[in-house]
């Protein structure tokens, strides 16, 4: 037994070096993490005619999100992310009526990436890829005296697309990029853009 376990300590140690070595980190493939924060805008018909019809209404907010995505080469890369696109709203009042709408966006996605190193850690990329998103809706109005709210949740699928630029030093990566998501439900559009930058690591 006491041979056994010699036997058996000698082999770990050996063989931890060698496993150690035969790890490196290559900076044209591997996993990689990360999170990122920016600016999402909402271009709507339903929020710009509310706008024009004297309504104050808020198009913009803080975006948030998280990212993981797998490099197969230095021009390929495959990415999944969450996502909250933020809370954009519209209110009015005209004596004692009044309304008041809310909408706040997010989804998971997956995408497709073509990056184009350029030199020294620097690169630019493309991105290409699908959004689940989910909405909420909360309404309250106003009107003749009476009260009235309703909220609604509504899901489903659509394109997205963006393009950037990273930086990479010592593993880690920083990164801007553009994206716009192409949202569409029962026939009405809602094309929300985010401007954002982002920290990651490669492993």
């Amino acid at each position: 037994m006491k041979r056994l376990i010699a036997t058996a300590a000698l082999a770990g140690l050996v063989a931890s070096p060698a496993f150690a070595q035969s790890y490196q980190y290559n900076p044209a493939e591997g996993p990689y993490l990360g999170a990122g924060i920016g600016h999402a805008s909402l271009d709507n018909e339903g929020l710009s005619w509310l706008d024009r019809n004297g309504f104050n209404t808020d198009d913009s907010d803080t975006g948030y999100k998280l990212f993981a995505g797998y490099q197969f080469n230095p021009n390929f890369a495959v990415e999944a992310s969450y996502v909250d696109l933020g809370d954009f709203s519209a209110s009015g009042a005209e004596g004692s009526d009044s309304v008041n709408l809310e909408l706040g966006i997010d989804g998971f996605t997956a995408a497709l990436v073509g990056k184009l190193p350029i030199q020294n850690g620097f690169s630019v990329h493309g991105k290409l890829g699908m959004i689940a998103w989910d909405a909420d809706i909360d309404g309250n109005a106003t009107v003749d005296g009476t009260y009235y709210r309703e909220t609604a949740g509504e899901d489903g699928t659509d394109p997205f697309y963006g393009i950037g630029a990273e930086y990479e030093i010592d593993q880690v990566m920083m990164r801007a990029e553009y994206e716009r998501y192409d949202i569409s439900d029962s026939g009405e559009d809602f094309e929300v853009d985010l401007f954002s930058a982002s920290l990651g690591y490669r492993f």
